[in-house]
């Protein structure tokens, strides 16, 4: 290890036999059990809480991310470089890491926290130079310390990434179409610790779809961020999880996407998502252990068509309006891995829609040996209108948290008037909770064949909070195994112990439905991901204790490692319903409704997804991924109910749930089929060309149980919709060009 006044540098020689040495090619950030890996932790504040990891492959590919307390966010690409040559006894590995891609102190002399690992795949075995504990696992808590190191200077941080994109789409009904695109990100270091980022015109035309499904819940879905710039940096503004990017840009509140539709409404021209002009975010950690973020974004105003013969017909209404979104947070390290956290989001909103704002405090403290813990929270919401809506959520958690046995017990308690939705997620609010846990660890079982036990379980007590009524009593358990060879097995078990009161179901304020036991048990297995075939598949059984009410579902996953280069998966997972009982979700108008009912059915649903992904790396910058997704949804409903409110059971009653064509208005088969390929080549550190092709249909009838083949056929000649898309983006770094100049 050595470095200048720009970068630190490491080398290291990794004895194996040259012919065992792996030769597998990979994804960046993709580690995986293929793989022979090297790898350094540095923690710059010797905080024992915040650092970075620099990976590198027998093969050359980069990894790294950003350490924190329990966890590791992969989802950033600094710019660093390196190489690595295999010889007949060893790999050897040279890293160089700017001082521009790490944040540290403004001191004289430099003391950082340092763990280097190494992973060999052919054994399955990781190895640190300073012990790490198997019960905790915390990377920068358990490291060694590099003391002294003069003469380094905070860089200049400034990187500028121009990008030119163009856009060529068909689509069946509206031809073909093309744009172009051009925009920069900005990296700028305001000083040693804070960075600030901008994105100016983003385009995020090439980011994969979202897996869509077919929702009958009373809940929102939750979709994975897949844009890079709300992935990158961004592990302060979701520590308290109060912030959800996807609002941004792409996944509007249904309370304000619709607040200004009318009854009798029907929309056309509805834009895909909300515009994002910009977004920008300062962030970083002072020397002190304070660590700062501010966030910052704004979306443009869209309209759609609304025609209600009531009201006129044809009028242009606002589905998206002119907003900003604000994102602060103030997180304090503190001794022994402890923390507090305030944040606060806010949005505003032109116009007559409302405004938002959501303020809360979190806090971890731990015991000197870090085994023992105290969390809790505390966060109001507002919704600011004419009639202010403000909730509030608070929890506190206790347990131990190292060792063979671990334990916890929590209480949490949401109003049912907090929604930190705005700018957050949460699935549902109105609830008071108590939850135990406990888990029996064993990392080195007696059996022969075992390399580690794990036997977990939960018990949760359910209330609401308005009205203080019982909800429901849920157990969980599970047994984890894992064998000398790396195959893992297990089983698992959850249900509710006595009959559950849902009060979200009938969508209906004060109603509820009386929900019968339910027991779920199963099984699953993981073979070793090392061998060039392995397996993954479980399957289990719901037993509910209703009438002839019964549910099943299994999946599978086979991974073939094909060569050194390619790597496919295939998946297949299917789960089955029949009889259940729920919600009625209309598709259609249906005719002979009775007022004021609220219409429950017996239905039986089959959902179905069938997944491949190829990975063809053809050198360590340049590789091909293909993703293709087909899911299918069928539901048919064989008889109706009404919900008698005053005691949440179901009465039978003559409807059919027809239309005025005399079919099922409930009845429904979805279908979402996308494909997403990408060619990636990285030609200079931070600088990449990408080509991505990507295939999306989605369907909607009432053809319910056709076969699955013939379906997948039909839904195909419905006519895709193609996008082929350019895209290159270079990175110039100010440190290195003013180097050059210098020479």
């Amino acid at each position: 290890m050595g470095h200048t006044e720009e970068a630190i540098y490491f080398a290291a020689i990794c004895y194996d036999t040259g012919d065992s040495i792996s030769r597998v090619l990979s994804l960046r950030d993709d580690l995986n059990a293929n793989l022979d890996v090297f790898g350094i932790f540095i923690d710059t504040y010797n905080d024992d809480q915040n650092g970075f990891y620099f990976g590198i492959t027998s093969r050359g590919v980069q990894m790294d991310a950003k350490i924190l307390p329990n966890d590791f966010n992969d989802l950033l690409n600094l710019v660093w470089r390196s190489a690595v040559t295999i010889t007949d006894d060893a790999w050897i590995a040279e890293i160089e890491i700017p001082f521009s891609a790490l944040r540290f102190p403004k001191v004289e002399k430099q003391d950082w926290g340092i763990n280097f690992a190494r992973q060999i795949s052919r054994f399955r075995e990781e190895s640190t130079w300073h012990p790490v504990n198997p019960d905790l696992e915390n990377y920068v808590l358990e490291s060694g310390n590099v003391v002294g190191l003069p003469k380094i200077e905070p860089p200049l941080r400034l990187a500028l990434m121009p990008y030119l994109s163009a856009y060529l789409d068909h689509s069946k009904n509206s031809g073909f179409s093309r744009s172009y695109n051009g925009g920069m990100d900005i990296k700028y270091g305001l000083n040693e610790a804070l960075t600030l980022d901008i994105t100016l015109i983003p385009d995020f035309g090439q980011v994969v779809f979202d897996q869509e499904i077919l929702n009958l819940s009373p809940f929102e879905v939750q979709f994975n961020e897949n844009r890079q710039f709300f992935t990158e940096g961004t592990e302060l503004f979701n520590k308290a999880g109060l912030f959800y990017s996807r609002r941004i840009g792409v996944q509007a509140p249904p309370s304000v996407t619709f607040a200004q539709v009318q009854p009798g409404d029907s929309l056309a021209n509805l834009p895909q998502q909300p515009l994002l002009y910009n977004a920008s975010k300062l962030s970083g950690r002072l020397k002190n252990g304070l660590g700062i973020g501010v966030f910052n974004a704004v979306t443009g105003e869209q309209q759609a068509d609304a025609y209600n013969d009531n009201l006129g017909g044809k009028r242009k209404i606002t589905v998206a309006p002119l907003t900003n979104f604000n994102v602060l947070v103030l997180d304090q390290n503190l001794k022994n891995n402890s923390s507090i956290t305030f944040t606060n989001t806010n949005v505003w909103r032109e116009g007559a829609f409302y405004d938002a704002n959501v303020s809360g405090l979190n806090f971890k403290l731990n015991t000197k040996t870090n085994e023992y813990f105290v969390s809790g929270k505390g966060t109001v919401s507002a919704q600011l209108s004419d009639n202010n809506n403000i909730g509030h959520n608070w929890s506190l958690s206790a347990g131990d948290q190292r060792g063979a046995w671990v334990y916890s017990a929590t209480y949490l308690e949401e109003s049912h008037t907090y929604n930190p939705n705005d700018l957050g997620f949460n699935t549902n609010n109105n609830k008071r909770n108590v939850v135990l846990t406990g888990s029996y660890r064993n990392f080195k079982p007696k059996w022969d064949l075992m390399n580690r036990i794990v036997v977990s379980s939960t018990l949760t007590y359910s209330r609401l909070y308005n009205p203080n009524v019982f909800v429901g009593l849920y157990p969980t358990a599970g047994l984890t195994m894992v064998s000398k060879n790396f195959d893992a097995a297990g089983l698992r078990y959850n249900g509710s112990a006595v009959e559950s009161f849902d009060y979200f179901e009938p969508r209906v304020q004060g109603a509820y439905f009386v929900r019968p036991t339910w027991h779920t048990v199963g099984t699953w297995i993981s073979t070793n991901y090392q061998k060039p075939f392995a397996w993954d598949a479980g399957i289990n059984y719901i037993f509910v204790g209703r009438a002839n009410w019964w549910e099943w579902n299994y999946y599978s996953s086979a991974r073939f490692r094909l060569s050194d280069k390619l790597f496919l998966i295939h998946g297949w997972d299917q789960s089955f319903q029949y009889n259940s009982q729920g919600y009625a979700v209309r598709f259609g108008t249906p005719v002979n409704l009775p007022q004021n009912t609220i219409i429950f059915g017996n239905r039986n649903r089959i959902n179905t997804t069938q997944s491949v992904s190829i990975d063809y790396t053809l050198t360590n910058t340049m590789g091909i991924t293909f993703r293709l997704r087909h899911y299918r949804s069928d539901i048919g409903y064989n008889s109706f109910y009404a919900l008698n409110t005053a005691n949440g059971r179901l009465s039978d009653i003559p409807f059919e749930g027809k239309d005025i064509n005399g079919e099922s208005a409930y009845n429904v088969s979805f279908n979402a089929f996308t494909i997403d390929m990408l060619y990636r080549w990285v030609f200079l550190p931070g600088s990449e060309v990408n080509i991505v092709w990507k295939n999306s249909i989605f369907t909607r009838d009432n053809n319910v149980w056709e076969r699955y083949w013939n379906n997948l056929f039909n839904t195909l000649e419905n006519g895709p919709t193609n996008s082929i898309s350019f895209k290159v983006i270079y990175w110039l770094d100010a440190q290195r060009l003013r180097s050059k100049l210098k020479k």
